[in-house]
């Protein structure tokens, strides 16, 4: 009984700590922006930071 008291808090902390990380997006955008246009008219898509990381 007394193992009982202790184990079920656990689990439902547990059991929450899983489905809450699941449920998170942790991919992120990656520098990725919606399409804006500069000052010159170029039409960019991604942050001037991202350029060293492109592949």
């Amino acid at each position: 009984m007394i193992e009982s008291i202790i184990i079920v808090p656990i689990m439902w902390i547990v059991m929450s700590a899983i489905y809450m990380l699941l449920l998170k997006n942790f991919e992120g955008t990656k520098g990725i922006t919606a399409e804006y246009q500069t000052k010159d008219g170029t039409k960019r898509t991604a942050k001037k930071d991202r350029q060293d990381f492109i592949v």
